[in-house]
This record gives C-alpha cells, structure tokens and sequence, in this order.
C-alpha cells in the first residue's frame, strides 16, 4: 500500500481470519497499488463487511487489538479521512485516561496519540525562545515559549505598525487539564505565526492532579498580565493581542477574556479564538452516562473518536475532584465560563467546533450566551471531525480548511 494514495483513495480494512484484506474504497476492488484515478468512480457492492473500525496495519492483526474500535453509529458519522487516521493511529492502543495515572504518568508516551505521524507542516521562525513567568497561586513558575515570525513573513503578513511592533496571540494548550505542555500545538502556533505575520506566545500552565482547579485558570492569568508587562521588550503591540486555545485552552481562553474585560489596567482583547472548548463542566457525572443536563452531544457524542465521555469524566475527577465540593467548583465561571455573570463587551469570538464531539452542543450554547449580551461571535462547525482534527492537517483535509480559518481570524483582528 502507498501511503500518498491513502487520502485521495481510501481503504477499507476487511477483517480475515487473523489477518487483513485491504480493499479500495471506491470500487471494493484489491488492486490498491494502482492511482486512484484508475479505479472505478461507482462503488460496487462491497463483500459483507467487518469494518466498523478501519486498521491500517503492516502484517496481520489479531482482532483483539481493537481496544478501541469505534461503534457502527459513530463511525459512520465521521469524514473518511478522519476515520482513517483514528484508526490508524489509536484504535489499537490505550488512551491516558484508560489507565491510572499514576499508570500514564510514568509513560506518558505510551499513552498519547502519536501526532507528529498526522500533524502539518512546523514553519521555520526567526526565533521561539523560552521564558519563565512567575505565578501566585501557589508561587511558583510556567514557562511560554514567544515564537516571531521571520522578517519575509512580517512583510507579507502587512501586520507591524509605524514602530515595527507586531500583534501577539496568547495560546493555552488542551489536555482536560491534565495532560498536555508546550509541544502539544507547536506545529500549530508555527503556523501562525508565519502565515499571519504575528507573535504567537505559547503557554504552558500547571494541571492536575498535582494542581487541581483553579490554578490552571490562575497560572493562565499571570502569563497573560506577563504578556501585557513585557509587551515593549516583547516587540509586541499591547493594544493588538488576542487569546487561543484547544479544548481546556479554549476554556482558559474564554476565561481570559472575562478577566481582561474586568481589568481596568489592560487594554481590550482582539479576539477570542475557542477551539473545541469546553464552557460548562456542571454536567459530566463522577462516572458513568450522562443522565441529565441541556446537552445532546453529550448522548449522541458518548462513545466519540478521542474524547468520548468517559475520558471527560477522567479529566474531570483529577481536575474538579470527586468530593462533596465538586458541583460547587464546576459553578466557578473559572471552570464554566458560560456561568459568568456577564458576557457583554468581550472580544469577538471565534467558535470553532467539531460535529461528532461531546462538547459541541455547549460551545454552540456559549456562541448564543456572547450573542444574546451583545459580543461579536461566530461558529463554525466542521462537519465530520472529532475533537482532536484541529492537530491533524498533515493528512486531513478539514484540519487543513481549519488552520487556514484561524489564519484568516487573526489577520482580520489584527489588521491596521
């Protein structure tokens, strides 16, 4: 099999015996070394298939190394790409939060999705230095990681002004709060900071268990008054900085911008760019199915590619605790920024989702909640995707339409 052909032609992976019969799916034929141009564009019937989860394997495969084979429902729901590269790459192995942590944390490599195999490209910038940024709560210290674009990528971008000064995008990394540092969105950030011609500041944050709720919202708020303290020596334009993150970063993200609209000292925010965030944490039980709550994704998501419930509810325990507070923790706008008191005169939002995700119903609630007070918000939701696609434009096609998106956000909240 060549692997080029695998995004233009794709594979069904019949099961067969112990081993594996690839077949082409377009025409169901098994002369898979030919150019996609080449086979049949009308699908004939396909044999009677076992192949709710699709394997790309190099040798024979046992069926029981299907540990996470996806169910029919979910499957077919998903875009064919996607589907691939999950089954690719995760479906026969443990995710973190299969395991205990103590588990995860002594190989945390074992345990996380490879996704240096299926990432886009990592631009070379004219420089991403470390620093490290005190915090308070508790004391101690993160670090960021400032990435500026190369002189070529300034100009072409148009975004410096009269002083050479660039606009800065302050980007939180996902990981429900648990997992995740400074490389989980490093080809992205690369990214743009080159094709919009910004300073993109990368930042880590502690998480749990070791640092439950609400430090990861407090570190988050140090970097970013940091950011503002440090924006002349930083080369950066303090009144053009805006705010990112995946997942729990979009949570961070959606935090920060209330807390900069309350500060008097900090000029306002451009935006808001949510990625798959999660907005309301009140509904994700200590175990089990969710039984209640306004959220339909939350049932129809259950058993999603990457982030089904359960690992919700894994990242949940560890960050919100499982004791007699917890419903009080998950009340703090600091967790559930859909709680906050007001969401009028925020940054424009951004809101980009993905259809088969537990947590696309809230974020399209949060788009409504910034609407309804006043605040600029738009969503997209790419359809087809899981939650995870946003890391996934080496070979997906939607997470390529997704980082062109973004560049296109901070572009237009940049410009002069």
């Amino acid at each position: 099999m060549r692997c080029m052909e695998l995004p233009v032609l794709g594979l069904h992976p019949y099961l067969v015996g112990r081993g594996v019969l690839w077949l082409c799916r377009l025409c169901h034929c098994d002369d898979i070394d030919q150019p996609a141009s080449l086979h049949s564009r009308t699908p004939l019937p396909p044999p009677t298939p076992r192949h709710f989860s699709f394997i790309d394997t190099m040798g024979s495969l046992d069926t029981s190394d299907l540990i996470n084979a996806l169910q029919p429902s979910i499957a077919e729901r998903l875009d064919p790409v996607y589907l691939d590269i999950y089954n690719r790459y995760q479906a026969t192995r443990l995710r973190a939060d299969q395991v205990p942590y103590e588990t995860y944390n002594a190989d945390r490599e074992a345990y996380s999705f490879p996704t240096s195999k299926v990432t886009g490209p990592c631009p070379e910038v004219a420089s991403n230095a470390i620093h490290r940024v005190p915090v308070s709560h508790p004391e101690g210290e993160v670090e960021v990681q400032v990435y500026v674009p190369t002189p070529e990528a300034i100009s072409s971008g148009g975004l410096a002004d009269a002083e050479g000064r660039l606009p800065a995008l302050v980007n939180f990394h996902g990981g429900g709060f648990v997992i995740g540092d400074l490389k989980s969105d490093e080809p992205l950030v690369r990214q743009l900071c080159q094709r919009a011609g910004c300073i993109v500041v990368n930042a880590d944050y502690r998480t749990a268990p070791e640092f439950p709720h609400p430090t990861s919202a407090l570190d988050s708020w140090d970097v970013l008054k940091w950011v503002f303290a440090h924006a002349s020596e930083l080369n950066i334009d303090p009144s053009r900085v805006a705010v990112s993150g995946l997942s729990a970063g979009g949570c961070l993200a959606a935090v920060l911008s209330i807390l900069a609209r309350d500060d008097p000292t900090l000029p306002p925010l451009k935006l808001q760019l949510l990625i798959v965030p999660l907005v309301d944490v009140r509904y994700v039980p200590v175990e089990g199915s969710c039984k209640a709550g306004p959220y339909e994704s939350y049932v129809n998501n259950e058993f999603a590619p990457m982030l089904p419930l359960s690992r919700l509810v894994w990242f949940y325990n560890y960050w919100l605790g499982t004791g007699p507070d917890r419903e009080e923790k998950a009340k703090d706008f600091r967790a559930s920024p859909l709680l906050a008191e007001s969401h009028e005169n925020l940054a424009p939002a951004s809101i980009r989702a993905a259809e088969v995700d537990p947590l696309v119903s809230e974020a399209g609630v949060y788009h409504e909640k910034l609407l309804a007070a006043g605040t600029q918000s738009k969503i997209k939701i790419y359809k087809g995707q899981g939650h995870t696609f946003p890391q996934w434009d080496g070979l997906n096609p939607g997470s390529k339409e997704f980082v062109g998106d973004c560049v296109n956000d901070l572009k237009e909240a940049f410009k002069l």
